[in-house]
């Protein structure tokens, strides 16, 4: 009679054991570290099992139910990149603890659309425009990136912004993002944002474009908060990276938030910051409560006038920094935001208009589209 190997009954005992583990273990709906919905269970047709959708549904709910699922991911991050593909994943390990997005796709047809809908929409309002693209991180630190990288296109992306605005006026915020970055870093480590320190810098930047004086960082109370694990962390499945530290800059203004979404009753609140979301991983939606339709802040002992943000979240710690200069931000999102533009700057008497978007966003987002 042959005799069963040990190795064999140890992987079969192992194949049972993640068999009944993943029939017994409760299914999450959402990743926490991963920031994201999981897949669903397939709704099973005949029509789907013909065209192959109900088998690629399982496999795709399979692997996102897979029990243990956060320990193999990272466990598969670890193993690329001790294999020496590093600068061949989506996010890069990067010196100093950085975690820094591979180039994107230069989609440079979507990239020209944007930012013509942003100029023809300055064009018709006849309200003075600035467009500020922020810079890709990678760019910025790109002495940190490993051999073998990406390029960048920042360079041609910016120079290409210039050739098609026809109106509304750019701005290209990397000289001073690399000078602040000298002395601290202006992008988290973890997240493809900028720091409060970086939106500061980005916001003086802007002010003295215009002419006009920018409070100092001594105007502001600084409190830092701990383990602030960004999107690039969530992405990476590489989970033995260092936290950033986020920071909530406090000039004192006596103002009030409300945040406003389709078919929901509006949020008053009488702060720019949510503490709640302190205590989550992803720290980042501390800033005007993350993505909404329109936010709109009000100070009415600022100087200013009335100031339109057209924006990605980039713009969500900016947004304290607006708020001491102009009596009223409004800050509309065109990926949720879906009445006319125009009129609600006719309505709200507009006298600014501001394009904020991360240069990455610009080559995919098509939501511009929505600006009328």
């Amino acid at each position: 009679m042959k005799q069963i190997k040990p190795s064999t009954t140890v992987f079969f005992l192992f194949m049972g054991l993640f068999t009944l583990l993943f029939f017994i273990l409760p299914k999450q709906e959402f990743s926490e570290k991963e920031k994201r919905y999981l897949t669903v269970f397939p709704e099973v047709t005949a029509a789907g099992v013909a065209d192959g959708t109900v088998q690629s549904g399982f496999e795709d709910w399979f692997a996102d139910h897979f029990p243990l699922r956060d320990l193999w991911v990272g466990v598969d991050a670890y193993f690329k990149l001790a294999g020496g593909r590093n600068a061949q994943q989506e996010i890069y390990l990067a010196r100093d603890g950085y975690l820094i997005h591979a180039p994107r796709t230069s989609n440079t047809e979507q990239f020209v659309k944007n930012l013509t809908r942003f100029d023809s929409f300055a064009a018709s309002t006849g309200l003075p425009a600035t467009v500020l693209p922020v810079p890709s991180p990678g760019e910025i630190n790109d002495r940190l990136l490993p051999a073998g990288h990406g390029d960048y296109q920042n360079d041609a992306l910016y120079e290409l912004a210039g050739d098609t605005l026809k109106t509304a006026r750019l701005l290209d915020p990397r000289e001073a993002l690399r000078a602040a970055n000298a002395a601290r870093p202006v992008y988290y480590r973890t997240d493809h944002h900028l720091t409060a320190y970086g939106c500061h810098r980005l916001y003086q930047f802007w002010r003295e474009s215009l002419g006009l004086p920018a409070l100092p960082e001594t105007a502001y109370t600084v409190t830092a908060y701990g383990g602030f694990y960004g999107a690039n962390w969530s992405a990476s499945g590489l989970w033995l990276t260092a936290p950033d530290t986020i920071e909530l800059w406090d000039s004192g203004a006596d103002v009030t938030v409300t945040i406003a979404d389709g078919g929901t009753e509006p949020v008053v609140s009488d702060s720019l910051f949510f503490p709640a979301h302190l205590e989550e991983p992803d720290k980042y939606p501390v800033y005007l409560d993350g993505n909404h339709a329109l936010t709109t802040i009000e100070n009415p002992g600022a100087a200013g006038g009335t100031l339109l943000v057209v924006k990605d979240s980039y713009a969500h710690s900016f947004a304290p920094f607006l708020a001491g200069d102009y009596q009223t931000v409004y800050l509309l999102d065109l990926r949720f935001y879906r009445g006319s533009i125009s009129g609600f700057a006719k309505e709200h008497g507009v006298d600014e208009l501001l394009y904020l978007y991360g240069i990455d966003t610009l080559l995919t987002d098509s939501n511009s589209a929505w600006l009328m």
